[in-house]
C-alpha cells in the first residue's frame, strides 16, 4: 500500500514539474511573440503551478482517504492507536507491578525482636 502512495507522490510532484516546465515554454514564446509581457507571464506560470498544486493536493488527499478505508477494511488499526495502546499496556504493567511490590510487602512476616517463631502472631493453643 504504501508503495502506491509513494507512486502516486513521484506522479504528482513529476507532473508538477512538466507542468511547470510546459508553462514556462509556451508563456516564453507568447512573450517573444509579444503576446505577453514578462511581468504577465511570471504570473501566468505561477498561477499555473498553483494550480497544479492544488490538484495534487487534492489527489493526495484522496489516496490518503482511500488507504484509510482499506486499512480500516483490513482491519488495521492506525499508528498513532497502536502507540495509544501499547502505552496503555505499558502503564498497566506499571500498576501491576507496583500493586504485586505492595502486596510482598504486606505479606512478608515481620520478624519482631526477641521473638524465634518467625513474628507470627497467632499461637496455636496447646491441648492438654
Amino acid at each position: 500500500m504504501s508503495n502506491l502512495l509513494e507512486q502516486s507522490l513521484l506522479l504528482t510532484i513529476g507532473a508538477a514539474a512538466l507542468t511547470k516546465e510546459a508553462a514556462e515554454a509556451v508563456v516564453g514564446d507568447l512573450v517573444k511573440r509579444g503576446k505577453l509581457t514578462s511581468d504577465e507571464g511570471r504570473l501566468a506560470v505561477d498561477e499555473v503551478v498553483e494550480k497544479a498544486k492544488g490538484e495534487a493536493r487534492t489527489l493526495r488527499s484522496r489516496v490518503d482517504e482511500t488507504l484509510q478505508r482499506n486499512y480500516q477494511d483490513l482491519g488495521l488499526a492506525p499508528r498513532q492507536q497502536v502507540e495509544d495502546l501499547q502505552l496503555k499496556v505499558a502503564q498497566l504493567e506499571h500498576r501491576i507491578s507496583l500493586l504485586e511490590a505492595a502486596r510482598k510487602a504486606e505479606d512478608s512476616p515481620v520478624a519482631e525482636p526477641g521473638r524465634s517463631d518467625g513474628g507470627s502472631k497467632s499461637r496455636k493453643k496447646s491441648k492438654g
